[in-house]
């Protein structure tokens, strides 16, 4: 793989990590329209280390009250006891995609391992998203079911194709969750799943390949455009336009599909 190309590939990865349309799903049909052979899972593993910075850092302060939250052991002090909850809900939500991670990954990235596959599931994530107008926006809070609901959304968006954040995020405000509040924990729900989807896949991705300047420019690249999408996710929340990354989702699975045919 060329310096360009790993430019190339992390500004996809960056872009579509976050926003709802499919990072799994950009980078097949890309490296396959474009001949582009990572040669082994280092690449895609830094890529997704590079996303895994630009979230913590983006939910820096978050991420520290709800650590401070945990060492303070009895609190009835509001934001704590609503952090400390949080956690609890993030453990929850994780449970899904730990289980898939597990014992089902495999089995399926070798059952729909083609480009032609997660083109036609990122049209499933279009008719998701734009399957929100339907319901009325909610203000209920996160709870233990509906972060459980969420969880399952993102163990289900191990399909390529299939956005984690599109459908955890749209599963979250079908739920009647606030659509901020079910933005940010998506992202906050992406931090273990990314995490451990990497300490699964680096030993073998260590293993397998050597780790050069594209794996550096590939990861830097794919943080500083992550970091700047997930501004944009809450940009199109707040003025009501986040199903209009379906439509995109859309065309840009027709348009793969009628190509890879």
């Amino acid at each position: 793989m060329s310096i360009l190309e790993a430019v190339f590939l992390g500004l996809v990865q960056g872009l579509t990590e976050f926003l709802p349309v499919s990072s799994s799903g950009h980078l097949a049909i890309f490296e396959h329209l474009l001949h582009i052979d990572p040669g082994d899972l280092s690449f895609e593993v830094i890529v997704h280390v590079g996303t895994l910075l630009a979230v913590v850092i983006y939910f820096r302060q978050r991420l520290l009250a709800m650590g401070r939250s945990l060492l303070v052991r009895k609190s009835d002090h509001s934001p704590l006891a609503t952090d400390r909850m949080t956690v609890l809900f993030l453990i929850i939500g994780s449970v899904p995609a730990a289980l898939v991670g597990l014992f089902l990954k495999t089995t399926v990235e070798n059952i729909f391992a083609s480009p032609l596959v997660a083109a036609m599931l990122l049209m499933v994530t279009g008719m998701l998203l734009l399957s929100i107008r339907l319901f009325k926006t909610g203000s209920r809070p996160l709870g233990a079911a509906n972060s459980w609901w969420v969880g399952v959304a993102q163990a289900v968006a191990i399909l390529p194709g299939i956005s984690r954040s599109g459908s955890t995020i749209a599963t979250g405000m079908m739920l009647g969750i606030t659509p901020s509040v079910a933005a940010e924990f998506s992202f906050l729900l992406s931090i273990p799943a990314v995490f451990g989807a990497a300490l699964l896949a680096l030993p073998e991705a260590a293993a397998a390949g050597r780790f050069g300047m594209v794996h550096v420019v590939g990861g830097i690249v794919a943080g500083i455009v992550g970091y700047w999408s997930l501004s944009v996710v809450f940009a199109t929340i707040r003025h009501g336009r986040f199903g209009w990354f379906g439509a995109y989702c859309l065309v840009a699975g027709a348009v793969a599909t009628l190509w890879l045919l």
